[in-house]
C-alpha cells in the first residue's frame, strides 16, 4: 500500500488568530481570591500599570470575578499595549482577527503583532510569518514570511522552527516549490523535535522514510512516527499504520496497522480513513484480532512530549 508520507500539511496560521488559548494560562488564579485579586487588579490599572491592565483584559475576557465582557477586555488590553506591553498586543492582535469585543479587521490585527514583532515578541514574529506566508493581511510574500519565521525560529519558537522546517523539506503549495534546502530543514527539524514538536517528529519520520535528504531508513522512520502518534499527532499515526501494514521498518502487524489507522480516522484525518477502509473491503483480521485492536484503541491515551 503506497504511504502517504510526503503529504505534510503547513499549519502557518494554527493559533495566531484562534485565541491564543495559552493566555488563559499563563496567569492562574485561585478561586477564594478571585473578588481580592480583581480589585488589587483593577486598582492597580487605574494606576496606569500596564501589566494590570492586561491582566485585568483576561478578567474580563474569561469572566473571571467579573461578568464577561470582551469589549471590556479589548479596553484594557488597548491600553496596555499602548505602553508597549507585547503580550497586550500579541492578544489584542488575536481579538481583531477574531473580531472579539471588536469588528474583525485583519488588517489593524497585523499592525498590533508587527508592533510586537518590532519588539522582539516570538510569538508575533511567528505570527508575522504566517501572515506573509498566507497574504492575510498584507501582501502575500514568502520571503518575508521566511525572514519573520526565523527571527521567531532563532527565540526557539517551536511553530516557527515547524513552519521553516516543512517549507524546507518539501516545498508545495501554496507556498511555491523555490525553497527547497534539506539542510535547513532538517536543522530547525531536530530542534523543533527536541522541544517535544509531534508535527517534527512526524516530519522527520517522513524525511527517513523518502529519503529526503537522508539516507532511506524504515526504522528510523517509524521511531519517528511513533514518537509523534503516541503524542496523538493524526499523520503520524497513519503514516506508521503504513509502515505496519507494509511490514517496513516494523514487522508486519495488520492488528498495529488497524489500530493507528483507527485513531488517526478518529480524528478525522483522510489518510488514517484511508487506510481503514482496506480492512472493510476484505476482511483482513480475523473477530479475535479486530476484538483485540479495537481494544488498543479504546485503551490508547496520547502522551505528553519527552
Amino acid at each position: 500500500m503506497k504511504s502517504y508520507r510526503s503529504k505534510i500539511f503547513i499549519t502557518t496560521l494554527r493559533s495566531i488568530i484562534s485565541g491564543l488559548m495559552l493566555w488563559g494560562l499563563t496567569m492562574g488564579v485561585q478561586g477564594q481570591n478571585t473578588n481580592l485579586n480583581f480589585q488589587a487588579t483593577q486598582a492597580a490599572a487605574d494606576r496606569g500599570d500596564a501589566k494590570a491592565q492586561f491582566e485585568l483584559a483576561r478578567f474580563y475576557a474569561r469572566g473571571i470575578g467579573v461578568k464577561k465582557n470582551e469589549a471590556k477586555a479589548v479596553q484594557y488590553l488597548r491600553q496596555s499595549a499602548d505602553q508597549d506591553c507585547t503580550e497586550a498586543q500579541v492578544v489584542l492582535g488575536s481579538f481583531y482577527g477574531q473580531g472579539r469585543g471588536v469588528p474583525k479587521n485583519l488588517t489593524t490585527a497585523v499592525s498590533w503583532y508587527r508592533k510586537a514583532a518590532d519588539h522582539g515578541d516570538a510569538t508575533a514574529q511567528y505570527a508575522m510569518g504566517g501572515f506573509y506566508a498566507s497574504g492575510r493581511g498584507v501582501t502575500n510574500d514568502m520571503k518575508t514570511a521566511i525572514q519573520w519565521w526565523q527571527k521567531a525560529a532563532a527565540q526557539n519558537q517551536v511553530d516557527a522552527q515547524v513552519a521553516l522546517g516543512q517549507l524546507f523539506l518539501i516545498p508545495e503549495a501554496p507556498y511555491g516549490t523555490n525553497f527547497l534546502n534539506y539542510a535547513e530543514a532538517l536543522r530547525w527539524l531536530h530542534q523543533a523535535a527536541a522541544q517535544g514538536s509531534a508535527p517534527a517528529m512526524n516530519d522527520l519520520g517522513a524525511a527517513y522514510e523518502a529519503g529526503l535528504g537522508l539516507k532511506f531508513d524504515f526504522k528510523e522512520a517509524a521511531r519517528w512516527y511513533r514518537a509523534a502518534a503516541e503524542q496523538g499527532d493524526s499523520l503520524a499515526q497513519a503514516n506508521l499504520g503504513h509502515l505496519y501494514f507494509d511490514g517496513r521498518g516494523v514487522p508486519f502487524d495488520l492488528i498495529q496497522a488497524y489500530k493507528w489507522f483507527k485513531l488517526s480516522s478518529n480524528q478525522g484525518n483522510n489518510l488514517g480513513t484511508i487506510g481503514l477502509a482496506r480492512f472493510k473491503i476484505q476482511p483482513l483480521l480475523s473477530r479475535r484480532e479486530m476484538a483485540e485492536a479495537e481494544q488498543m484503541v479504546l485503551d490508547f491515551h496520547s502522551q505528553p512530549p519527552k
